[in-house]
């Protein structure tokens, strides 16, 4: 086979698995959005954006705590994490020796490596129950705050 035929043949089959997952993205997200339609019949638009109380276990849901605890926890990562990233990279670039510049920087390639299901876990088994000795609960904003901005700061 000559390379041209092979390339177009690599391309369609490529256009094809891409348009199969495009496929499968409108598929799902449909199959989402039919199956959370009830839930807005019976609690309503309105109450489920705007209502203060959740207890799914009394068939209360609310959608604010969980928006208002994202932008907490996202804003006090970024805020800790920010300055922490941008001085240690100065540091790295201009004051430190090359020898610990160097090893720094394999540090932080090393953290960008790791999943953040690993991150998760090290703070569930770890973090959580130091965070609880000092001041409980263990599980609060703060323990998502530390393990996020953690998460940033190779990036």
């Amino acid at each position: 086979m000559c390379p041209r035929k092979i390339d177009r043949i690599l391309a369609l089959t490529l256009q094809g698995i891409a348009s199969v997952v495009g496929i499968l993205v409108v598929i799902i997200t449909a199959f989402l959005i039919v199956e959370s339609l009830p839930i807005f019949d019976e609690v309503g638009i309105l109450a489920f954006f705007t209502d203060s109380t959740w207890s799914p276990i009394q068939g209360f849901y609310n959608l604010t705590p969980m928006l208002v605890g994202t932008l907490l926890v996202v804003t006090g990562a970024v805020v800790l994490a920010a300055p922490v990233g941008i001085l240690s990279a100065l540091f790295c670039h201009y004051y430190a020796p090359p020898f610990l510049a160097s090893f720094y920087r394999r540090l932080l390639e090393l953290m960008a490596g790791f999943p953040g299901v690993i991150y998760g876990l090290w703070g569930l088994v770890v973090l959580v129950p130091l965070i609880n000795r000092l001041h409980p609960p263990g599980t609060s904003l703060l323990a998502g705050i530390l393990m996020l901005a953690l998460l940033i700061i190779p990036t």
